[in-house]
Formats: structure tokens, sequence, C-alpha cells
């Protein structure tokens, strides 16, 4: 403060250009390691990896342990202590990227080495499913001497059956394989597909771990944890196989293995791999089970593996550049580190929200999305749609595909997978089923019609207008018509019906709703626009202005300076955040006085973690906060971005960045892990 103080008074700076921004870097609420797939999602909620155990999404421990052996000295660098490696190695650094999460860590002063998790989930216009497919994490050890010497630097990495298993007692299964050039350990359960009773861990598959065979490589299978680990503290051999099939926790079997490595002035490395099996089913669709996509392209673990082994050179310069662009493009965009900083730690909460399959029925690629830690739920409508800036504007192929589930059981296409559900609603649906089976009849929905008809409306124009095609639309085009029809009968009132924030509780006449479902009338026509129907093009924008008119006269307070909650409850406020739409389609429906008037109301309701949901309580969303702030004047993008980056740096309980928080605490009120973050990149859908 004194350096600060000291540069204004000598006029080195003007005081009103000084923002107040967090410092040091983002503390990641909980730092993504492998996070591939719901079920595939594996953190570490600490400070330093050495501090506990990591954990699943919902705070499971994930029996991972990781030590280094320098010139005989153990350091841990990963995980509790569990075989008598007293000495943690000091983490000095924490890099968090898009794909990437990289740990520096010091042994001594001799020796600096880092750890490195690469997960490959690139997004791109055209997606190379066969690499985003890919059920595998990279794991790559550097090393390098500090003292101009050389020294010998021996690195060991196991894994209890916890990552493949519902509860400790399972029994545990544990099995060699091998290629040419590959060895492999996996570490698992005998669980069958859905086994799980709808728990949020698999209980079926295995846990794999595979390395280049070569003299410089040893490993252990289904020895007990504290064997495996007390023999590579005392640098000894690891144990034999074992064929003592147990409980997990029963002396805690283990897949364990070491590699020597040399740490010189120039350096080393190593890279393995983790990964999931599932087996040959993934998602369930009214009867069908559908294999995972990367088993259909690549037939087998092995062959998945052997492939990306031949592609490791490509994939780090892919994830590099992916990542460099990403933080750049957003810094731009945002004009501020902070953004791009964001981004890269929401990325891959986003792509471990889903799980790519294949649909043999009607030889296509799908894709599916969990409503991670709240319902559990398969492809929840209004969670894809907060979700979608981050997909929309990586690959809008991908939410394409993402829609095809759902627009098929919507159109009544479930007949071929043999377990039929008619669809029989005028508006959309709310979700498919519970993770990981598609089979809830319409009427066992929790109903937004108004929410998830507007949700795809606005969602599918964004695609069509990207991609400049609307040839895939053509078997849904009289939903579509249905759809637009049922707004046209709802609105500008909705009545008394849920929207997304249903966790508040009913808001009959809700004012963010009803301009949801104006703005996505507007987006409506812009679609019969693109496919030629003029006509219905005019009409339908013609009703969305009649209805744009009406919401300001009913939605405006008495106050005259911002608009309301509910229709019929003067007094109150809330985030109008569906209202992005309109710039980023460039529609002139509501006036763009009367956003700004609720942005500089917006102003007034700041707390110190950013700006509140609405007038009822101080807590948030963090995806519709960053929807208002990308609407806003850049101070005040700046001021609610820096807001939430400054929650997040501090928020607690440690768990994988929550959506739903207090802004006038650390505290999350609920929700974690959840791709709605994808929402953060919103900004990056407008010009």
């Amino acid at each position: 403060l004194q350096f600060l103080y000291f540069i204004v008074h000598n006029n080195m700076l003007p005081l009103a250009s000084l923002v107040l921004t967090a410092v040091g870097g983002l503390r990641p609420p909980s730092v993504p390691l492998m996070v591939q797939d719901p079920y595939t999602s594996f953190w570490s909620p600490y400070d330093n990896l050495y501090d506990g155990w990591p954990t699943r999404w919902n705070g499971e421990t994930v029996g991972w342990n990781g030590m280094a052996s320098i010139d005989g000295n153990c350091y841990r660098w990963m995980g509790d202590d569990g075989g008598g490696c007293k000495n943690t190695a000091k983490q000095v650094d924490l890099q968090v990227d898009a794909t990437q999460t990289t740990y520096t860590f010091e042994a001594g002063s001799s020796v600096k080495f880092s750890v490195q998790f690469r997960t490959p989930s690139v997004m791109e216009e055209t997606p190379d499913y066969s690499l985003l497919s890919l059920p595998l994490t990279i794991v790559q050890y550097s090393v390098v001497s500090l003292d101009g010497k050389d020294h010998k630097a021996d690195f060991y990495f196991d894994s209890t059956a916890e990552p493949a298993i519902t509860t400790t007692s399972t029994a545990a299964t544990w099995s060699r394989s091998e290629t040419s050039e590959l060895g492999f350990l996996k570490i698992g359960s005998n669980g069958t597909f859905a086994s799980n009773d709808g728990s949020d861990d698999i209980a079926w598959g295995s846990f794999i771990i595979a390395f280049e065979k070569g003299s410089n490589v040893n490993s252990s299978l289904g020895a007990g944890s504290i064997a495996a680990r007390t023999s590579f503290v005392s640098n000894q051999t690891l144990p034999a196989d074992s064929n003592d099939f147990r409980k997990v926790s029963d002396n805690w079997p283990v897949a364990a293995f070491v590699t020597r490595l040399t740490a010189s002035t120039t350096g080393s490395t190593f890279k393995y791999f983790i990964g999931y099996d599932e087996g040959d089913s993934a998602i369930q669709f009214f009867g069908t089970n559908f294999p995972p996509l990367w088993l259909h392209l690549h037939g087998s673990i092995e062959s998945a593996t052997t492939y990306a082994l031949g592609q490791l050179v490509s994939i780090q310069q892919k994830c590099d550049k992916f990542d460099s662009n990403l933080r750049s493009e957003m810094n731009a965009k945002g004009k501020t580190s902070l953004y791009g900083e964001m981004g890269s730690l929401a990325y891959r909460q986003v792509t471990g929200g889903t799980k790519l399959v294949f649909n043999q029925i009607k030889n296509e690629t799908w894709l599916f999305m969990k409503e991670i830690s709240s319902d559990g739920d398969v492809s929840t409508v209004d969670v894809i749609y907060p979700s979608s800036p981050a997909i929309l504007h990586y690959s809008p192929e991908l939410y394409r595909i993402l829609m095809l589930p759902i627009l098929a059981y919507a159109n009544n296409e479930t007949d071929p997978y043999g377990a039929p559900i008619p669809y029989n609603l005028e508006w959309a649906p709310h979700h498919l089923g519970h993770w990981p089976i598609c089979n809830i009849p319409p009427n066992k929905q929790e109903q937004m019609p108004v929410e998830e008809t507007a949700n795809l409306l606005l969602n599918i124009r964004y695609v069509t207008r990207a991609q400049n095609d609307t040839a895939w639309l053509a078997p849904y085009w009289r939903l579509m018509e249905i759809w637009g029809s049922y707004l046209i009968t709802v609105l500008p009132d909705p009545g008394n019906q849920l929207c997304t924030d249903d966790f508040e509780g009913p808001s009959p006449h809700n004012a963010n709703l009803a301009v949801k479902g104006i703005v996505a009338l507007g987006a409506y026509s812009q679609l019969m626009d693109q496919v030629g129907n003029k006509q219905a093009a005019v009409a339908y924008m013609n009703i969305a202005k009649n209805f744009a008119d009406a919401w300001v006269k009913n939605a405006t307070d008495p106050s005259g300076n911002h608009t309301k909650l509910q229709y019929n409850l003067p007094g109150t406020w809330s985030q109008k955040y569906n209202l992005v739409w309109q710039p980023i389609f460039k529609l002139d429906l509501i006036p763009d006085s009367v956003i700004q008037m609720d942005l500089n109301y917006y102003r007034t309701k700041m707390q110190e973690y950013g700006l509140p949901l609405d007038s009822r309580a101080l807590f948030t969303k963090t995806d519709w906060s960053m929807w208002i702030a990308a609407m806003a004047p850049q101070d005040q993008f700046l001021d609610i971005t820096t807001a939430i980056y400054n929650w997040a740096n501090v928020s607690e309980p440690r768990a994988p960045w929550g959506d739903w928080y207090w802004t006038n605490s650390n505290q999350w009120r609920h929700f974690k892990a959840r791709p709605v973050l994808g929402g953060i990149f919103v900004k990056m859908l407008m010009d």
C-alpha cells in the first residue's frame, strides 16, 4: 500500500486507474488431475498435491500415491503417507491449463522435477474423435539437476481399486496385459454395467496404468499398499504379484510401478498412461446399450493406448497450442488475465461432464452430459444450456451431437432401441433419465416448459448459424414448429412455471423466464429465415417484438430504475441473464436503454464476492453472473469477474469449482464440478 501511495502521490499513475484484483494467481478450489467423463473425474482439493489423497469430484478418496527417490532419499509428491515416506518434496509451482495440470517440486537443493497430467480433451470445429474420446490421461515426469551433478531419480506411482468401486467392501480384481510396446496393469471390480444403483461412482471396469516396457520399469500388482510403498521407500524391488483376490480395503491391493531416471543438467522425461476401461457399455438409451466411442474406434483399451503412444508428440503439441490459445484469446476478449485463468480451470469441468458414445442403431456419434452433483440426470436441458457457451465456441458440431439424443426422444424415435417411451408433451423435455440410463417417461419429468423449449431453440439457432447448415434438422422441423407455437401460447407471461433456478422455489410471472422465451422466439424467427421461410420469419419476429413491448411494460419496476423479479412483485429485482442472446444474435427486441438500466442497478447490489442472483437471497450463480458481466461495460465486467475470481480463490469447503455460492462469504451453497461453468465462456460468443 505504501508503494501504491508513492506511485499515485508522485503522479506516476492516476488514482482513478487503480483497479484492485486478486494477487498471485488463482488458487483452484480443487485441482483437476484426471477429469475425462462423469465417472472418471479425479481431483486434488488441496494447496499441495501431497496434502492428502486425491478424490473423486464428490469428495470420496481415490487412493493414489506418488513418491520420488533421489539418490536413495524418499520424497512424497502425491497422496498421504502410507509407506514410511515421511519427507515431502517441496511444491514450488502449480499451473492449471485447459487440458493440462503441471506440478513442480524441489527435492532438497539438488533436484527439481515436475509431474504433468495431460488429458487430450481438445474441442475443435471438426472434432478429432479418435483423440477426443480417449479414456486416457498422460502423466509425464520431467526431472533436472540443480547442482550440476547427475542424480539417481526413481519415481513411484500406485493406485488402489478405489477408482472402480462404489464401496471399499467390494471384491477387487486385477490382471495384466501387454502389447509389443506396452505393459498394462488393470485393477477394478467384477461389477456389470449400471450395477451401481444410481451411484455417482462407477462399479464396473478397471483403472489402468500403461507404460512402455523396458529395463527401467518395475511393476507390481495385487500386493498390499503398505508392502508396495515400503519396498520403494527402502530401495527394494517391488513385491511379486499377488493372486490373493480380496476386498478393496483388505490390505488395500494396489497396481504399482516404478521408473528409473537420471536427473542431469539437461534433464530427462518419462511418460505413461492412466486410464479407465468401462467395457462395452457407457450409456443405455431406451433399452439399447451404447459402447463408449473410443471402444468403437479403437477396439480395445490396448489398441486405444497404442494409438495414443504413437501420437504422443502431436498430442502434446495440440494440447500446448490449445491451452495457450484459450488463455490468450480469453485474456484479449476480457481485457484481463483473470478471464483466461478462469476459463482454463473451468474447461475440464465442461468436457469432464460429458461422454462420447457410438449409436450403433443410427451408425453415428452421440454426446451425453451428466447433471453432476445436483440430480445426476442424463442430458438435463437446463444444465446443457448454461454449459453451452464453451461447447458452442470451440465446437458447434459437438453441441449438435449433444442435441441428437434429446431431439430423438422428443420426436418419438425411441422404438428401434427396444424399450420405447412415447413423448407426448408440446414442449421440450427436461432430461432423459438418471445417469447412465435413459428411460424417463414424459410425465415423470421435472416440467419446465418455457425454460427447456427456449433453451433448445436458442442453442439450436446458434449451431445452425455457426455451421451455416440446417439439413441435420430436417427430421425435427415439426418439433421446431410445435415448440415455436407453444411459446406463442404462453408468452409474454409464462404464468406459474418453474425455471432453471428452481432451487429458489416457485416464481410465478417470472420476468427473466419470460424474456428468455421472447428472445428464443426471435432466434426461431432467424431460423425460419435461414431456411427460406420468410413469411414465418416475419410473423414470428413481429410477435416477439410485441411480446417484448409487453415485457418492458410489465417487468419495469414502478421506481423506474430496474426490472422486477416477477411481473406482480414491485420492489424486487433479478439478474436478466437470458438477455445475453439478444446481442449474440443481434436481435432488436428489448431496448438497450432497459438493459443498461438494469446493469446500472446491478452495480448497487454488488457484494464482496459478486452479484446476488436476485432480491430473495445473497447467493448467486457463477454462470449467470458471467452472462451479466458479458453484457456490461468493461469496468463492470471486470468488477464481476474479479469478485468471482476472488471467491474461487478463497472458497470453502475445497471441492471442484461450485457454481452456487454466497456473495457475502467464502462458502459455497451447493453444486460442485458441474459443467455449467462453461457459461463463463459466453463473452467469447459476442462480437
